[in-house]
């Protein structure tokens, strides 16, 4: 095969820009960083790669590493330690915070951190929000804090949430958080509306998903009372809010009842106002829901209801009375004679 070689142009080009390079910085036009970028783009080579990654261990100190991760029954420990003596402090955090888990202890001893009781104070807290976690990690870079994971109870994301939006241990900061709250699983939503009532509990996936859900209430609903016993929590179905938005109208309609959502099934039950009123929430319900749930539903009338309620009370008497005239009508009938040849 025939060794490709570069054309004379082409070199002429290259050194061009590196000599115009060198000169612009030289007179106050560049800078390192830019100088480093020429320098790698100009030379392509394992040399230059090496120089430039020290370049770049120059500018951005390394970091010192610890972190502590939930998996199952176990806690797993990685990273530096100041030293022996702060390995033993951190273990016993660890035993006050999680007595039950399985230790796996990796920790390195190494100099360089930051200073011993800001470190130790950080560490603390990070071990204290993994423990509002049914899983997840907590990682400290120097100073800067990332806790990942899924909450062990809705109060328990509340806590964590509330904890890193400070305040913080001195020095401490916070990096994009990844908390998420426990999973349920069915996702399940109710709303039951009383006499003076609408009481809504079961699962929200948001604090903004409840904020909508109860201003949406309170624009359908007159009742003068709203009882909000919902919970956050993760595992929703997709399309979920435009599901309860459609559950909560149909609701509206009805004079009392109630609606679930259990995963992709809806139900409803209650009393309509009317046999028309009873026949269009249904057809609105089915209407309006994602096409991924499924509806069931369970709704009566007030006239329906009324002439069952007749009945209940009116046939007892009815059949009271013909009891009552069976009797009199025996009563009334004259003794028979005895048979001939009888005593």
């Amino acid at each position: 095969m025939l060794e490709r070689r570069p054309r004379p142009w082409v070199l002429c080009v290259v050194v061009l820009a590196a000599v115009a390079a060198g000169i612009g910085v030289r007179a106050g036009f560049g800078t390192e960083p830019s100088l480093g970028t020429a320098q790698a783009w100009l030379v392509a080579s394992p040399v230059a790669d090496a120089v430039k990654v020290v370049e770049t261990n120059e500018v951005l100190p390394s970091d010192y590493v610890w972190s502590a991760t939930r998996i199952g029954s176990g806690l797993r420990l990685r990273g530096e330690v100041p030293s022996e003596e702060d390995r033993r402090t951190v273990l016993g955090m660890v035993k006050a915070h999680f007595p039950d888990l399985e230790v796996e202890d990796r920790l390195k001893i190494a100099a360089g951190g930051p200073p011993k009781e800001q470190w130790l104070g950080a560490v603390s807290f990070g071990l204290k929000q993994l423990s509002h976690l049914k899983r997840g990690s907590a990682r400290l870079y120097n100073v800067t804090l990332k806790v990942d994971g899924e909450a062990r109870s809705a109060a328990d994301y509340a806590e964590v949430k509330k904890a890193l939006s400070g305040p913080l241990p001195t020095g401490l900061n916070i990096a994009v958080e990844s908390v998420r709250p426990p999973v349920a699983d069915p996702f399940v939503f109710v709303a039951d509306l009383g006499a003076n009532e609408l009481s809504l509990w079961g699962s929200v996936p948001s604090e903004n998903a409840r904020q909508n859900v109860r201003e949406l209430s309170r624009q359908l609903f007159e009742r003068p009372g709203l009882d909000d016993r919902l919970e956050l929590a993760s595992g929703a179905p997709k399309n979920w809010n435009e599901a309860v938005a459609a559950s909560l109208r149909a609701l509206s309609r009805l004079d009392s009842g109630k609606i679930s959502l259990s995963g992709l099934a809806v139900t409803i039950e209650g009393v309509a106002p009317d046999k028309g009123t009873a026949v269009a929430v249904s057809y609105q319900l089915r209407r309006d829901l994602p096409s991924l749930f499924s509806t069931s539903e369970s709704i009566k009338w007030k006239e329906a209801a009324a002439s069952r309620d007749a009945a209940s009370r009116v046939i007892p008497r009815i059949k009271e009375r013909a009891r009552s005239e069976d009797r009199a009508a025996s009563a009334s009938l004259p003794k028979l004679l005895p048979l001939s040849g009888s005593d």
